[in-house]
């Protein structure tokens, strides 16, 4: 699968045709290392030069990151990249049981049709689940969160461990774990699962807590196995590098970045595509008979958000203001800002061709996301300051 793609890349990709001699002369692993590590900037820097010429008449679309550290990025993706990926969700799932038939509870930052002061959840029929908002859960709407899955019966709850997590601690506070339905799992995703809140979830709902890693641009997908809290990065998804601060790769043990190259993707191949994001190596052996590399302790550059308030006492993960649009099209860089509960700022750094078109849409995809639990405040700045390491920090909430 590396050798059709490393092809494919220096035949029909502009940004590699330099790189066709080493796919000639190497074998498929030793022809990947002359490829250069590929960064976000080089990306934007270079998006029709790594637009793939797709003859065959392959369809595809703009996709983008949720800009989990304010730097929006869009890319290209083949129109069956979402479908292919959900096949690996399933597999992985399945590990603990889960089936497309199992009733589902999700709780993710998604665009709902309708919320009223006593529903804050609808039905997704394709994927068999309901899906809750996590930008209404105070402690005044918990309880009613509470009798719908009682009424519901999920098999599992499946989201973000910061929504769920909230869920989790009023679960405990109160004592309610009897009153719910028995379920088999729960599948986290999309931000960092600390050990206090896998701790918290597990003892809230008598289950075992699942996760796995992931990224938008689709270049590396690892989960959890039924024997161990090590990811197991799947091989027909992509290929796995750890690299230390050297460009080299990690030995067992070693902490290095997550760099990526992705089968999933033909009309915009990332090749050596750097994550930002920082695992520990370890050893391929496992109980569970998987012979693929395996990594631990992501850090990842989500550890940069938090959490702002609604107006009315709502907790709300940044995750779940990712929003998968272009109407960040215009800015150079983007920061969340909030000093009053249920006010959200926003900070932007506009670019030339930034406009009142542009600030309209900032915010009108901030008030469908949030359903009337923020107003909305678009800023334009001249700089975002950096963290001392040199991250963007997307969140800043100083709400006392």
């Amino acid at each position: 699968m590396l050798g059709r793609l490393l092809w494919h890349a220096v035949r029909h990709v502009p940004f590699y045709r330099r790189y066709t001699a080493p796919v000639m002369r190497f074998a498929p692993y030793d022809a990947l290392r002359e490829f250069p590590l590929l960064e976000k900037k080089d990306v934007r820097a270079n998006f029709e030069e790594l637009s793939a010429s797709l003859p065959w008449g392959a369809r595809c679309h703009e996709s983008s990151t949720g800009g989990s550290s304010g730097d929006h990025l869009t890319f290209l993706e083949d129109d069956a990249t979402y479908a292919r990926e959900m096949a690996f969700m399933h597999s992985q799932w399945k590990r603990v049981g889960y089936t497309p038939t199992c009733r589902k509870a999700t709780f993710r930052g998604v665009a709902f049709r309708e919320i009223t002061d006593t529903c804050f959840w609808e039905e997704n029929p394709i994927h068999n689940e309901l899906l809750f908002s996590p930008f209404h859960m105070s402690e005044r709407n918990l309880e009613l969160y509470i009798q719908k899955l009682i009424e519901y019966q999920p098999q599992y709850l499946h989201g973000y461990p910061s929504a769920i997590d909230i869920l989790a601690a009023y679960v405990l506070h109160h004592e309610k774990t009897l009153q719910l339905p028995p379920v088999d799992g729960v599948l986290l995703g999309s931000e960092d699962c600390s050990v206090e809140q896998r701790a918290r979830i597990e003892n809230a709902f008598t289950t075992r807590v699942y996760t796995w890693y992931g990224h938008s641009e689709r270049t590396v997908l690892g989960g959890e196995c039924e024997k161990t809290r090590c990811y197991h990065a799947f091989p027909g998804y992509g290929i796995l590098e750890i690299l230390n601060k050297d460009g080299e790769s990690c030995h067992v043990g070693e902490q290095g970045e997550i760099v990526g190259t992705g089968f999933l993707n033909r009309s915009m191949p990332l090749i050596r595509y750097r994550t930002d994001d920082y695992a520990t190596r370890e050893s391929y052996e496992c109980e569970c008979g998987r012979s693929w590399d395996r990594f631990s302790a992501v850090v990842s550059r989500r550890m940069y958000e938090g959490f702002v308030f609604g107006r009315n006492g709502s907790k709300i993960s940044a995750t779940a203001l990712n929003i998968h649009s272009d109407c960040f099209r215009n800015v150079l860089r983007y920061q969340y800002y909030q000093t009053v509960v249920g006010q959200l700022v926003i900070r932007v750094i506009p670019m030339a061709q930034y406009s009142s078109v542009d600030e309209a849409r900032i915010v009108a995809e901030h008030e469908m996301k949030l359903q009337g639990e923020m107003e909305i405040v678009v800023r334009k700045i001249d700089d975002i300051p950096l963290t001392k390491s040199g991250k963007q920090q997307r969140l800043v909430c100083d709400v006392k």
